[in-house]
């Protein structure tokens, strides 16, 4: 009995020595990968708002500025689908090339927000914000806010709010031609011909 307890002893060291190096010898479990996180795919940019074009005609146009103490200007003007791609976007002159940085938003209650950016040339850099309620092709009123800054005549740099009272009368008559401007007094001019070009240019 005494000699399997000797051998017992001497054995155990050993054993446990083994295990310890059978278990060192063990590769560990490799980690499982992670999930690849996946990215919602960005929704498409929505596409900018464009207002709608005037109906062709002739137009009646008022335009009166806050804090003014002159009256209302009243003029009319003859458009057709070429001249209204040219206005400004008072549509009383053909600056607008000048005007290239252009957001509108058609908002929810059914009006249009505009925001723009004019070089004027000589006149500066006209900021314009603005919102135009009623139907855009026949009848509206537009309220306007420009900043400008940077003119060579002092006094033009300067804010304006000016609210303007639109509204197509019908077809232009038989003698006019788009781009004619008719004030009180009969007095009348064309847009094209003081610019020196043809409509389309």
């Amino acid at each position: 009995m005494r000699g399997y307890r000797w051998l017992f002893l001497s054995v155990a060291p050993v054993v446990a020595v083994l295990s310890l190096l059978a278990g060192c010898g063990k590769k560990e479990k490799a980690p499982e990968p992670e999930a690849a996180v996946v990215e919602a795919p960005k929704p498409a940019p929505k596409p900018m708002d464009v207002l709608p074009l005037r109906k062709p005609g002739l137009w009646d146009m008022t335009m009166s500025e806050e804090g003014s103490e002159a009256q209302a200007q009243t003029m009319q003007i003859c458009i057709d689908a070429a001249t209204e791609k040219q206005l400004g976007i008072t549509g009383t002159d053909l600056n607008g090339d000048r005007c290239q940085k252009n957001t509108v938003s058609h908002l929810e209650d059914g009006s249009w927000g505009i925001l723009a950016e004019c070089n004027m040339g000589t006149g500066g850099t006209m900021e314009i914000s603005g919102k135009i309620t009623g139907d855009y092709t026949s009848n509206y009123t537009m309220t306007l806010r420009s900043q400008t800054t940077g003119a060579a005549v002092p006094h033009m740099n300067r804010v304006v709010n000016m609210t303007i009272l639109s509204k197509r009368l019908g077809a232009c008559k038989a003698e006019q031609k788009p781009g004619d401007v008719i004030l009180p007094g009969d007095v009348t001019f064309n847009l094209f011909d003081m610019a020196g070009k043809e409509p389309g240019q």
